[in-house]
């Protein structure tokens, strides 16, 4: 399905913004969810301006989330309010980006989250399954899984496929068969096995919206580059999570 066909259906979706500059999104009852910028907006309609600084969000303890920066200009991971910012620099590599009181998402999801329930993963999970995997246990924690909620994998990881958002979208050029000009060409990688972090938002009937098409997951992949000794982060577009990981939920 092309991406605009996406985009027509994506008018009723029930999370609710304010104002277009800086938007806190409607918090389902209980949870302390929020979201600055829709995908089809951001990505499909070009309007990546920047919505909400990093550190004006970080000013409350235990903020949790991804997004990308203000033009597109990277991938932003907030885990316990611990921010890392990565880019692609010019000759292709990745740079850790230092966080400024002026620095700035053109998207972002996640959520204030103090208590987590814990859930070890016995067997391997492919990306495909994640979408099972995380409805099956929010029912049994007693989350509300017809609302966003975030979550975290800790573990080991395997043939883990993600990118660097460098000025365009890759998934979507991909899915429009367009050409990407040098300039606005991602990072794009291929990791056999690494160790880390997973943050991301479950959010189911969202595509478009806090999803890519085709998914209930937008999730990032936090690690440490085996050379430079930086945190990096990146937005994972398949992965399998090996078996020993443990799932984090929000306590309700």
């Amino acid at each position: 399905m092309k991406w605009s066909a996406f985009v027509s259906g994506l008018g009723g979706l029930a999370v609710v913004l304010g104002s277009f500059s800086s938007t806190l999104a409607a918090k389902p009852e209980g949870e302390r969810f929020v979201q600055y910028g829709k995908m089809h907006e951001v990505i499909g309609q070009q309007q990546h301006q920047g919505r909400v600084k990093f550190a004006e969000l970080v000013k409350q303890p235990h903020f949790y989330g991804v997004g990308a920066l203000e033009s597109l200009g990277g991938e932003a991971t907030i885990l316990d309010g611990k921010v890392t910012l990565t880019q692609v620099k010019s000759d292709g590599k990745l740079q850790t980006l230092k966080l400024t009181p002026r620095t700035q998402a053109a998207l972002l999801v996640g959520g204030y989250v103090t208590d987590w329930s814990k859930h070890p993963l016995s067997q391997a999970v492919s990306s495909d399954e994640l979408n099972s995997l995380f409805e099956q246990d929010a029912r049994q924690s007693g989350l509300n899984i017809k609302g966003p909620f975030v979550f975290v994998i800790e573990g080991d990881f395997q043939n883990v496929e993600f990118h660097v958002i460098n000025g365009a979208c890759p998934i979507r050029a991909r899915m429009r068969k367009e050409a990407l000009p040098v300039g606005k060409r991602p990072y794009e990688a291929d990791l056999p096995k690494v160790s880390g972090k997973l943050v991301g938002v479950f959010a189911k009937d969202a595509a478009g919206n806090i999803t890519h098409p085709g998914t209930s997951v937008h999730m990032h992949l936090l690690f440490q580059d085996t050379k430079s000794g930086e945190m990096h982060t990146g937005h994972v577009e398949k992965l399998t999570v090996a078996p020993g990981a443990t799932l984090l939920l929000p306590e309700k």
